[in-house]
């Protein structure tokens, strides 16, 4: 009895500390933007041949997400390649007009310049050949000056019998060859060229300093005005429906730029012979487009409307996976249970894809996040 009683008053003691120590249940609450029903239902843990179950322990496990699907009009977008470079008026290319030396550099690398603004002076070097020949042309030059003083001096010696024809003419001759020997003379004496900017804008990169001999032809300075700027895209044969007269065009870059919108310019009718594509203009806002540069390879998102404005049903492209070789949607039916929907997909973009037939409808929740591990349990179950 003593036995008994100790056991009795030991067992007594050890609940009421149980109770005292160990906390309160508490509220359980699903993850954000789920709905898994909101009444439980009874399960009976059978899954049907189209269908999967799946404990809610389990969902959060495996981090499955839903989304809605839902009807829209712009499901049609593609995504193009296409590279960035200057509008008209957004970049000058300044050659060197003659060979010769630079005497002056008034431009440096990073300044703002304006239209017109003197950059550099170049002063023009000859060769022997060339200093031959303008030597040879001085020369005859100066002797037909001669010669035409010396006959108009003639003829006006005998002017009250000379025809008044003859006078002119020589007098003619005369102006002539004194205007090209005066054109000879100060090519000999002045032969320097300032080299000025065509655009306003930046001066970009370059390596120039002064007494460098430089060549007819070589580039000396680029000026760049980053306001000014277009997008040349290629657009093939898959994706020429997607550019339709209300379509929206967005620029990405490649390197973490952010996405800017972008206008249409141009969407040419000419095919390049090479690739069968055919070349799409943009121009970038310029408040908008100063973080991008000439030849940087961005990605261009075109966002159309379907035919004439035609809603169809999309869902999230993530929600379209693969079953036995046949394309299927999961549709979260009830807390644990998940359909199988064979569907037949259309048009596919990085975000949405067009559901031509299928047992889906607007509303349905799909499975966005977590099919791999639904599809793996129905194919053990």
């Amino acid at each position: 009895m003593k036995t008994t009683h100790k056991l009795l008053t030991a067992t007594a003691t050890l609940g009421f500390v149980l109770t005292v120590l160990l906390p309160p249940p508490l509220t359980v609450f699903g993850h954000g933007g789920e709905d898994h029903g909101g009444e439980a239902k009874a399960s009976t843990g059978v899954a049907l041949p189209d269908e999967v179950l799946l404990p809610k322990e389990s969902q959060f496990l495996f981090q499955v997400r839903t989304n809605l699907a839902a009807y829209s009009a712009t499901y049609s977008r593609a995504t193009l390649y296409g590279t960035v470079s200057a509008a008209a008026g957004g970049e000058g290319r300044i050659v060197v007009p003659q060979t010769g030396r630079i005497v002056r550099l008034a431009a440096q690398v990073g300044q703002v310049v304006r239209a017109g603004q003197t950059l550099a002076v170049i002063e023009q070097t000859l060769d022997a050949t060339q200093q031959i020949g303008l030597s040879t042309e001085r020369a005859n030059a100066q002797a037909e000056l001669r010669a035409a003083q010396q006959d108009y001096a003639r003829l006006q010696s005998i002017a009250d019998i000379a025809a008044r024809k003859d006078v002119v003419a020589a007098e003619l001759r005369l102006r002539q060859a004194r205007q090209n020997a005066a054109i000879l003379n100060g090519q000999a004496r002045q032969r320097q060229v300032s080299i000025t900017s065509p655009v306003s804008g930046t001066v970009d990169v370059f390596n120039l300093a002064v007494g460098q001999q430089v060549n007819q032809g070589d580039e000396l300075f680029r000026v760049i005005n980053p306001g000014k700027l277009r997008v040349e895209a290629q657009v093939f044969a898959q994706d020429l429906a997607k550019v339709t007269p209300g379509a929206q065009f967005r620029v990405e870059g490649l390197q973490g730029q952010a996405g800017v919108p972008a206008r249409l310019v141009v969407f040419s009718n000419v095919v390049n012979p090479v690739n069968q594509a055919r070349q799409l203009i943009l121009e970038l806002d310029a408040a908008e487009g100063n973080a991008y540069r000439p030849g940087q390879a961005v990605n261009v998102q075109v966002v159309g409307q379907g035919n004439q404005g035609t809603k169809q049903l999309v869902v999230p492209t993530s929600a379209v996976t693969d079953l036995n070789g046949k394309p299927v949607v999961f549709v979260h039916t009830e807390p644990e249970h998940f359909k199988i929907r064979y569907v037949q997909p259309g048009s596919v973009n990085g975000e949405q894809t067009v559901l031509l037939q299928g047992e889906v409808n607007e509303n349905d929740r799909v499975v966005t996040q977590g099919t791999y591990q639904l599809k793996s349990i129905y194919l053990n179950q």
